[in-house]
């Protein structure tokens, strides 16, 4: 069954989203790369809320549940010596990999076009970047370079 992009949206449920951000975080913390900023970021005492409010974050993206109250670019700027543009894309990476295992293609899809949105965000806020970030791009310092047009 196609869904249109709202519907795939509210289809996921809070079970999937727990699911979910909870298997993605295994894989940012399994990341040499994106497990550094993140160790940084949050002690290890802290994780279990950090975990919560993701979800709340995601779901308040996902169903509308109106959860989430933080300030997600006020969080990032707080870190913004230890966060490189090109970390975006191994994120994405991840998010794609963990959305395609769990979820069915249409909601997989929706949650990832939730989250380039929110990485096209980040990037221009935080580096004045703003450009499509590549599904296909891998770890690969040639397609990371690539995807931000150095050369």
């Amino acid at each position: 069954m196609a869904f249109e992009s709202n519907e795939a949206a509210k289809a996921v449920s809070e079970e999937q989203i727990t699911q979910l951000v909870h298997r993605f975080y295994e894989r940012v913390l399994q990341d040499k790369e994106l497990s550094t900023v993140f160790a940084a970021a949050i002690p290890a005492a802290k994780w279990p809320q950090h975990l919560a409010l993701m979800v709340d974050f995601w779901s308040s993206i996902m169903l509308g549940s109106g959860r989430y109250h933080g300030k997600p670019m006020q969080a990032h700027m707080r870190h913004l010596e230890s966060i490189q543009p090109e970390m975006f894309i191994s994120w994405l990476g991840l998010w794609s990999q963990t959305c395609t295992e769990l979820l069915v293609p249409e909601l997989a899809e929706a949650m990832l076009s939730k989250a380039e949105n929110i990485a096209k965000s980040l990037q221009f806020s935080l580096f004045g970047i703003y450009q499509d970030i590549p599904r296909s791009a891998t770890n690969s310092a040639a397609s990371v370079n690539l995807a931000l047009g150095i050369h």
